[in-house]
């Protein structure tokens, strides 16, 4: 898998997790557990396989405390190691590009949200 792989399956997951709560709120039911701890399982891991595949890439040696950060904090941890691993001239730049894909994310949140009020039934 490569990064970019690995970020459209971030984006699915946005899109599946902002169905199912619409799929749930509807229905007034409470969303089941396996659900709830999948769908936090994996967006604590592929942000982390994100970087991992990143970091190698680029060959950058992984500090174990940042591996730590972006699993346990990933919106502080993520940031800083884009600040740490990128030269000098591209690191507003990618920045920016990692903002843009947070705004992605929450569209396809609630794109998921919208196409389960969109499908017929």
């Amino acid at each position: 898998m490569t990064p970019k792989n690995t970020l459209w399956a971030l984006l699915a997951l946005m899109f599946a997790c902002g169905m199912s709560d619409a799929l749930y709120a509807a229905s007034h039911v409470h969303m089941p557990v396996w659900w709830m701890l999948l769908s936090a399982f994996l967006l604590s891991f592929l942000p982390y396989y994100w970087y991992r595949l990143d970091s190698e890439a680029r060959l950058y040696r992984r500090p174990r405390w940042m591996s730590t950060a972006v699993v346990a904090m990933a919106p502080i941890g993520i940031p800083l190691y884009l600040l740490r691993s990128r030269p000098q001239g591209g690191r507003l730049v990618s920045l920016a590009r990692m903002s843009g894909f947070l705004l992605m994310m929450l569209g396809a949140s609630l794109a998921g949200v919208i196409a389960f009020f969109l499908m017929p039934g």
